[in-house]
């Protein structure tokens, strides 16, 4: 794994990054570190791709982060006051007190422990019955001349806050919220959310891109090919993160169609 920032520096000559300041984070409870890069909203995406490309050399994965303790002109100063590897919202998660090693590993560790689709049975808020009528209701229509709104989907844009694309000592997307405090996990804990998204990038594909603490955004390489794949896909977004379809007043069937056309995602879960 890189650990110093002169290495990841060689690593990117001749890119858009070649010049970027980058600075150690260090990671509490932790003999970690976490590296930071220099990005805006004009240059994230085209730099979250060419570290993703580089992640069998740097074995760090990479996740562009808001920082919104946004006092100060040095960027630097503005990632590190931002403490954006702060714990405390995890000692509140309801899963919290029942595991052994409640650090960063452990709750790594726990992810491969859990039936996230028995967990997800356990929890859904749609009987089977229900289900079936809103399918067929789904089935009448033609999947390829849908048209859906797909502008509730489009990514939030941090225009006025500092940017940082980190690269944390993770080798899987999911593994990041381990390290960084997603806010729909304060209900069903961080667990079950990374093992939700280890199975969504296990069936679809899907890369999390953006981390602003109530918004997750990822990228989709495999999109759902049936209604039904579609609707039950639309279900489980809306158990992990109500606020995705509710904020917007979207409907779970037409949430389900618009995952059918689209490569990118927003999750959205907020107090």
């Amino acid at each position: 794994m890189v650990a110093k920032i002169n290495d990841i520096k060689n690593i990117l000559k001749n890119t858009i990054l070649e010049q970027t300041q980058i600075i150690e984070i260090r990671i509490p409870e932790t003999d970690e570190i976490a590296l930071a890069m220099q990005v805006n909203v004009d240059n994230k995406i085209e730099a979250w791709n060419i570290m993703r490309k580089l992640l069998p050399q740097t074995e760090r994965y990479p996740v562009i982060a808001a920082c919104w303790f946004n006092q100060g002109e040095n960027w630097a100063d503005v990632v590190i006051k931002s403490d954006l590897f702060c714990r405390f919202d995890y000692q509140h998660e309801p899963s919290y007190h029942q595991h052994e090693n409640t650090g960063i590993k452990g709750l790594i560790a726990q992810v491969d422990k859990i039936n996230i689709q028995e967990y997800l049975n356990e929890n859904l808020e749609i009987s089977e019955e229900d289900f079936n009528q809103k399918l067929a209701a789904l089935e009448q229509q033609n999947q390829e001349s849908l048209f859906i709104d797909l502008r509730y989907f489009e990514w939030y844009e941090p225009i006025n806050e500092r940017l940082a694309l980190l690269l944390l000592p993770v080798q899987n997307c999911w593994e990041i919220l381990a390290y960084l405090h997603w806010y729909g996990a304060s209900y069903i804990g961080s667990d079950k959310v990374m093992a939700m998204l280890k199975y969504w990038h296990e069936q679809y594909g899907i890369e999390l891109v953006c981390h602003y603490g109530t918004m997750l955004q990822l990228t989709v390489k495999n999109k759902p090919k049936t209604f039904k794949e579609a609707l039950q896909l639309a279900i489980e977004q809306e158990t992990i993160a109500p606020c995705t379809t509710s904020l917007p007043g979207v409907s779970l069937s037409d949430h389900a169609c618009a995952l059918l056309k689209t490569d990118h995602w927003f999750l959205h879960e907020r107090p």
